[in-house]
């Protein structure tokens, strides 16, 4: 008789258990934040974590004129990325300083100086920037002709 109550059991936790892990996770989607592929720009974990997705410097699905006219590109694009991870992370409830990790994906190692230039000024005197990785890349998706991605950018919060 033990058996039939141990899987009874058993199947209900399983199931239960998966109810509770849909439940768990919120997506997060700012507005003017479409994304281009199949995933959420944001996932809001019940256990206090913010997983951003890789964030380019699209803005209403392109990148602006003045982020690739060859004057300052990895720079604005690199704001632009930012505020689009600022919009993830206020749509969730978090800002920078929750940031725990970063990933930055770079087309040129030689751009990494402009990069950080704008990357720092998201934190101020005595804040603490997260752990980071930099990875150069051949290329990054959602370029086009004349208008590449230069840098992409994902972060972890945790609050």
């Amino acid at each position: 008789m033990k058996k039939p109550l141990t899987f009874g059991l058993a199947t209900l936790l399983a199931c239960s258990g998966a109810a509770l892990a849909e439940d768990a996770r919120t997506g997060v989607y700012p507005a003017g934040n479409v994304p281009i592929a199949p995933y959420s720009p944001g996932i809001k974990t019940a256990n206090g974590f913010l997983y951003v997705s890789g964030q380019i410097a699209y803005v209403d699905g392109e990148i602006p004129e003045h982020a690739r006219d060859g004057d300052n590109d990895v720079q604005d694009q690199t704001r632009i990325v930012m505020d689009n991870i600022k919009s993830v992370m206020s749509e969730a409830g978090y800002d920078f300083n929750d940031a725990v990790r970063a990933t930055v994906f770079i087309t040129d190692m030689g751009n990494y100086g402009a990069f950080n230039e704008v990357y720092g000024t998201y934190w101020g005197e005595g804040e603490m920037p997260p752990a980071r990785a930099a990875v150069e890349v051949g290329a990054l998706p959602g370029g086009k002709p004349g208008a590449p991605v230069l840098v992409e950018v994902s972060m972890i919060a945790y609050k």
